[in-house]
C-alpha cells in the first residue's frame, strides 16, 4: 500500500531519481508529480509512494518473494536528481574559461580547499582525505545507474559523470575532494581506438597495437576540445552541482599505462607484449609515449580549464618493468607533463601516483604532490621526496576489516607520515566488493585526528 499523499506537503519529485537508503542497495525509480514508482529485487512488485522535502519513503520487504510479503518496513529514502545540464553547457564553460584566461588568476578557492593548501605545502589542521577510485563500484548506487546506462555512456554524458562523481560525496560528507568519473582509455579511444567494456573481462579495444606498423591506424594528434570536451562539461557541471564546496581532481593516466593497454588490446593480468615492445621496438616506443604525452598535456589543461585545480597523472603500470628501464622511457615524458602543464597554467597543481615504483626521480619534479602505493612504508616515502607533499596509502583490503581495526590502521598510517604535506588516501583505488561501511571508517579515523 501507498502513503496517503493528502497528509505531505506538496513537492514535485524529479522525473529521474535515485532512492538512498541510510543502508543497503540505492533504487532507481521514476516520478510523476509527487508519485513515485519504485521497482526493485527487494520488492515483491511494483510500488508507489509519495515524497516530500526530498525524502520518500518505501515499503520495503526484509526478502524478496513470500518473506517479503509476510514482513515489511517503511524505509526513509532521500530521493536524488539525475539533474540535467543546460543545453548550451559547452557554450557557459567556454565563457567562463576564456574570462578565466584573460583575468590571469586562480580559480576561485572551493569552500573547502584543505586538499590545495596541503597540496602546495601550506599549514592545515587535520590532513585531507579521498580515495581513489571513490566514484563507482562499490557503491550500490552507481550500480543502480549502470543498470539503466552502458559505462562509457556514463563518461559521456555530463549528468551521468557529475552524478556519479557526487555519490560518494552524498554518502560520505566530510570528503575532501571529489574526482571526476572518468576512465584513462578515454585518450585511446580519442585517438581511434574504439573500446567497449565486457562483463567479467573489462575494457577490451577494437584492435590493438601488436606491431608498430598498427600505429598508422591512430590518430597522434587528436583534438581535444573536440575528442574529449564531453570530460570537460562533466568537469564544469559537476563544480556547478557541488556548488564549489570542494575541489574536483581531475586525471589522466600516463603514457606508460596507456600504452600498455594499448598493447595489450585492453585489460590484461600482465603487460608482457607491452614490455616486450620496449626491447623489440625502443625508437617506436618512444613515438608512441611522446604522442601520448603531448595529448595528455592537452587533456589536462582542458581539465584545468574547466575548473579542475588539481590534476593528477596515474601511472599504475608503473611496477611493471625495471626501475632503470623505467627511468629511460617514461620519467622525461612524466616530467615534462607536469612542467608544459605548469608553464601554460601556471596555477595549477599537480599529482603523479607512480605505483609500485621507485619515488625519488619526482623530487626534483614540477609535481606538487606524488602518490605512494602500499608497498612503501611512509618513511622510505619521506627519505626518497622530502620536498613533496605525499599521498596515501592505506592498503585497500584493510578497509573489509571491522571499524576499529581500519580506524587503528588510518591513525597509524597518519601519524607515521605526519599531518603536514600529506593527503591522506589508499593505496591503490577502492574495489568492487568493498562494503560501504570501510570507507566511512577510514574518513572517521582521519577526522578525528588532532594537531
Amino acid at each position: 500500500m501507498a502513503l496517503q499523499p493528502t497528509r505531505l506537503a506538496v513537492w514535485t519529485a524529479p522525473a529521474t531519481t535515485l532512492l538512498v537508503p541510510p543502508e543497503g542497495p540505492a533504487t532507481v525509480a521514476r516520478a510523476n508529480g509527487q508519485s513515485v514508482s519504485v521497482q526493485s529485487s527487494k520488492l515483491p512488485k511494483q510500488q508507489s509512494c509519495f515524497a516530500r522535502n526530498a525524502v520518500t519513503f518505501v515499503l520495503v520487504g526484509h526478502a524478496v518473494g513470500r518473506a517479503a510479503r509476510r514482513q515489511r518496513k517503511l524505509v526513509p529514502c532521500r530521493v536524488v536528481s539525475i539533474e540535467p545540464p543546460p543545453a548550451d553547457l559547452r557554450e557557459q564553460r567556454l565563457r567562463v574559461r576564456d574570462e578565466q584566461l584573460a583575468a590571469g588568476s586562480p580559480w576561485t578557492p572551493p569552500a573547502n580547499d584543505r586538499l590545495l593548501r596541503a597540496a602546495r605545502g601550506e599549514p592545515v589542521d587535520k590532513p585531507p582525505k579521498w580515495m581513489m577510485r571513490q566514484a563507482g563500484r562499490y557503491m550500490p548506487e552507481y550500480r543502480e545507474v549502470l543498470k539503466q546506462h552502458d559505462f562509457f555512456e556514463v563518461c559521456g554524458r555530463p549528468e551521468l559523470a557529475a552524478e556519479v562523481t557526487l555519490q560518494p560525496f552524498r554518502r560520505y560528507p566530510t570528503l575532501d575532494s571529489l574526482i571526476i568519473f572518468c576512465d584513462i582509455l578515454v585518450i585511446p579511444v580519442a585517438m581511434g581506438m574504439g573500446c567497449r567494456m565486457v562483463p567479467d573481462v573489462g575494457p577490451t579495444f577494437d584492435f590493438a597495437i601488436k606491431e608498430p606498423k598498427d600505429m598508422d591506424k591512430l590518430n597522434l594528434k587528436p583534438n581535444a576540445d573536440e575528442a574529449l570536451g564531453y570530460v570537460f562539461d562533466a568537469i564544469y557541471w559537476t563544480k556547478t552541482r557541488v556548488d564549489n564546496k570542494v575541489p574536483v581532481i581531475g586525471f589522466s593516466g600516463a603514457p606508460w599505462t596507456l600504452m600498455g593497454y594499448m598493447v595489450e588490446g585492453g585489460a590484461v593480468r600482465s603487460f608482457n607484449t607491452a614490455k616486450k615492445w620496449l626491447y623489440l621496438y625502443p625508437e617506436d616506443s618512444r613515438r608512441l609515449l611522446q604522442a601520448l604525452r603531448d595529448i595528455i598535456v592537452e587533456y589536462l589543461v582542458g581539465q584545468y580549464d574547466a575548473g579542475a585545480p588539481l590534476l593528477t597523472v596515474f601511472d599504475t603500470n608503473c611496477g611493471e618493468v625495471p626501475p632503470s628501464v623505467y627511468e629511460e622511457f617514461c620519467v622525461p615524458d612524466l616530467k615534462y607533463i607536469a612542467a608544459e602543464v605548469k608553464r601554460r597554467r601556471p596555477h595549477a597543481l599537480m599529482s603523479v601516483f607512480p605505483k609500485d615504483g621507485e619515488i625519488s626521480a619526482f623530487n626534483d619534479s614540477d609535481y606538487d604532490v606524488v602518490g605512494i602505493s602500499w608497498t612503501s612504508s611512509p618513511q622510505e616515502a619521506r627519505r626518497q621526496c622530502p620536498d613533496k607533499t605525499l599521498q596515501g596509502n592505506l592498503d585497500p583490503f584493510v578497509l573489509y576489516a571491522d571499524s576499529s581495526t581500519i580506524k587503528a590502521r588510518a591513525e597509524r598510517m597518519a601519524n607515521e607520515f605526519g599531518f603536514q604535506r600529506y593527503i591522506a588516501n589508499l593505496g591503490h583505488g577502492m574495489l568492487p566488493t568493498h562494503p560501504v561501511e570501510g570507507p566511512q571508517a577510514f574518513m572517521e579515523a582521519i577526522d578525528s585526528l588532532a594537531p
